[in-house]
């Protein structure tokens, strides 16, 4: 008779199985992640407080002397164009501020007249500053003032001349007041009046917002 197989007493034991370790994760420390988070915070800070803004409110005095004879005028028609205002860097904000000579007012019509004629508003409607560069503190919190300067060209009469002025900047919101008092030369720019002044003193006052 043939043989039938033997059963062992003992039931075989599976292989055992190999656990397949999970991928290593490599964890950047603490320190190197966090000046690279706030970076970037900063960064998207500053993205998102830049703005388009143009001159909401605006006027611009001059006080000028003819043969010894004081002549004050304000202009209140004030543009701004191609205008960013960043907050948190106030190094980047630009703007081109045109002052619209067709508006001058001296508080007599006929010297009105002989103003606008010495400026040639005819064929130069407009004075203008390009702001440059601004030097002084790089952010403005809310409710806050600074002061810096600003260089950039003025423009009058179409002839360009390099100005640096003194600012006060105060920020309400999401709105900029900007102060500046300079003098210029009107001669320099082609400007001549017979006993006049040979130094201007300019005022501006205006706001910038959205």
């Amino acid at each position: 008779m043939p043989r039938r197989p033997r059963r062992s007493l003992h039931p075989e034991t599976p292989a055992p199985t190999r656990s397949i370790p999970p991928p290593h994760r490599y964890r950047v420390p603490l320190p190197v992640t966090l000046p690279v988070i706030l970076a970037a915070a900063l960064v998207v800070t500053a993205a998102a407080q830049a703005a388009t803004v143009r001159v909401r409110d605006g006027s611009v005095g001059f006080a000028y002397r003819v043969t010894l004879i004081p002549v004050n005028g304000t202009v209140n028609a004030v543009q701004s164009s191609d205008t960013t205002l960043d907050f948190a860097a106030l190094r980047r904000t630009r703007t081109t501020v045109t002052v619209n000579l067709a508006a001058l007012k001296t508080g007599i019509a006929l010297r009105d007249e002989h103003a606008r004629e010495a400026l040639d508003a005819r064929n130069f409607p407009n004075a203008s500053f390009t702001l440059e560069n601004f030097s002084g503190p790089e952010r403005l919190p809310d409710g806050q003032a600074v002061q810096g300067d600003v260089t950039g060209t003025f423009t009058l009469r179409g002839v360009p001349r390099p100005l640096k002025a003194p600012v006060t900047l105060t920020r309400r919101g999401n709105s900029l007041n900007v102060q500046a008092t300079f003098t210029v030369n009107p001669q320099a720019h082609g400007v001549n009046v017979k006993g006049g002044d040979t130094s201007t003193r300019v005022t501006v006052n205006l706001t910038l917002a959205p």
